[in-house]
């Protein structure tokens, strides 16, 4: 049907005004059915809708983060080996999603491990390039090409063991670090600390710290000479710090794991000579070696009076024995001593010269005592042959009778048969090693002072040795130097250390000496030896005398 509007012929159900007719209540119940349903269908769509953006953005992040992760590992890949970076670096790609070798995953995580290791290793110290052992084992000119290299001073002049250290030091210090050494005390609480021979082995605010798992990684013990690297303290610290041991008692650091301790090495009959023969106008040295022999691991008494000399002949037997024998380590221990004879000792003798002068306190003076054998035994332990000269047993004796508690007995003298243990330990621990290696003690022990706990001193070490030396006081006041009196001194078993010629010889001049005085002895053997140069052309000289009579 159509219906006329506006001259226009309109289907009516098209015509813009509809009569409004009333609904069943079955059509308002469908109605309201497929209303739900719309609106359900609505909050599908926007959920889904906002769920394809998060999708597409992860699906865009995922590959883009993960080759910003990876892409310094694809970069050295491709350095490393330019021919098989495309092989590598094809990846198959899925929708939405780029997948990346496994192994170049790998390559990362190994970089930046190594990255943070060379991070650590710039913290730490830097390995050294040669260690001790290498350069012992260099030819000396290989040797020279490193102390060049490390600008070392004046390095053709001196001796292989001093150069070796030299060139560690330079070469530790091109790192940034210090290099130094010093004798290695532990305390109590396990760790250490390294003493100076410049200060005389006492404790001071320039020793090293040396830490207890150090001590025992290296096996080391009190009296050990240490050397390495040193760090300076850090803020809150006192001491510096030990940072890499370079070598112990001068050797490489295996020999410490090696060795046997001294109370387990055995002790034999001294056999090598130790030559002190020097210039020939040195008349003391040239009768030690003709009378009272020296050998290594000799345990030797000079028995001297107040001003009769002894200290000058410890300085002649200490250049004489670094004249002829330089490999070996030598010490001269001044104890209880004038502080001017400690200065003119250092100044004018070739060897280690560690000092306790008598305004230094008992107990300082025992422990420097102390320090020093044990850093002799030490050396000893490594095959080295250790010379100490002590000047002298009685005072140190004298010291251990003021430090040590009483024990309620009292010899003769006011001496405490107590005090008198240590002294007879440091004395005693002089011998010659049967697996190699000695330790040489000449002391002097003071007679005739007018006291009687010296004259108790010297009878209980009277007989410990196996060897004297006899100063005597007439000879020094009529100033006839050196005052030795060769009648009474000697050396037990001299025939280990004497050739049989020579030993004959001897034997024939101390039988002309005892029909002599003590001073007409001595006037004949320094003229007969200022005529020679040599010992043997005296000994020469005597027998040609001999036969001529």
């Amino acid at each position: 049907m159509h219906s006329s509007y506006g001259g226009l012929n309109v289907p009516s159900n098209l015509s813009p005004r509809k009569k409004k007719t009333e609904e069943t209540p079955s059509e308002l119940e469908e109605k309201a059915v497929a209303e739900k349903k719309t609106t359900r269908k609505r909050t599908t769509r926007k959920k889904t809708e906002s769920k394809k953006p998060e999708e597409n953005q992860e699906a865009v992040k995922t590959p883009s983060r993960q080759m910003a992760e990876e892409k310094d590992a694809v970069e050295i890949l491709s350095k490393e080996d330019p021919g098989d970076s495309k092989a590598e670096n094809s990846v198959t790609k899925e929708p939405g999603k780029e997948s990346i070798p496994s192994d170049v995953r790998e390559i990362p995580r190994k970089e930046r491990e190594k990255d943070k290791d060379k991070d650590k290793d710039k913290d730490n110290i830097r390995e050294v390039e040669i260690d001790i052992s290498q350069l012992q084992t260099m030819p000396i000119r290989e040797v020279y090409k490193l102390a060049r290299k490390y600008d070392v001073q004046g390095y053709t002049q001196m001796a292989k063991k001093d150069l070796i250290f030299a060139v560690l030091k330079a070469q530790t210090e091109s790192y940034g670090y210090f290099f130094d050494q010093g004798v290695l005390e532990i305390t109590d609480g396990g760790y250490g600390f390294l003493r100076t021979l410049d200060n005389n082995l006492l404790p001071s605010s320039n020793d090293i710290y040396v830490s207890q798992s150090q001590i025992r990684r290296f096996n080391l013990t009190s009296g050990d000479t240490v050397a390495g690297q040193v760090r300076p303290p850090k803020e809150g610290e006192k001491y510096f710090a030990l940072l890499r041991i370079e070598a112990i008692n001068h050797k490489a650091i295996n020999f410490a794991a090696e060795r046997i301790t001294f109370q387990n090495l055995t002790p034999i009959h001294p056999e090598d000579k130790l030559i002190t023969e020097t210039e020939s106008h040195i008349m003391s040295t040239r009768m030690v070696d003709l009378f009272s022999p020296i050998g290594k691991g000799q345990r030797g008494l000079i028995v001297s009076p107040p001003k009769a000399g002894k200290t000058i002949l410890l300085k002649e037997l200490a250049n004489g024995i670094a004249e002829n024998h330089p490999d070996t380590v030598r010490i001269i221990l001044l104890i209880d001593e004038r502080p001017e004879e400690v200065t003119d000792l250092r100044r004018s003798s070739n060897a280690h010269v560690i000092a306790a002068p008598f305004d230094m306190h008992p107990e300082k003076q025992i422990r420097v005592a102390e320090m020093t054998i044990e850093m002799a035994k030490r050396l000893v332990e490594f095959n080295y042959d250790v010379v100490i000269l002590l000047d002298s047993i009685t005072r140190l004796a004298r010291a251990y009778n003021l430090y040590v508690p009483p024990s309620g007995k009292l010899l003769s003298g006011g001496v405490d048969p107590s005090a008198l243990y240590k002294p007879k330990y440091f004395f005693g621990a002089a011998r010659n090693i049967e697996e190699g290696g000695s330790l040489t003690i000449i002391a002097t022990a003071l007679v005739e002072t007018g006291s009687k706990m010296d004259e108790v001193i010297f009878e209980e070490f009277k007989g410990t040795g196996n060897m004297e030396l006899i100063l005597s006081r007439q000879l020094a006041n009529k100033r006839m130097f050196p005052s030795i009196n060769l009648t009474l001194s000697g050396t037990r078993r001299e025939e280990l250390l004497l050739p049989s010629d020579i030993l004959r010889k001897v034997w024939v001049l101390r039988r002309m000496l005892s029909s002599m005085s003590e001073e007409e002895g001595l006037r004949l053997i320094m003229d007969k030896l200022r005529g020679t140069a040599t010992n043997e052309e005296f000994l020469d000289l005597i027998e040609m005398e001999k036969k001529s009579y």
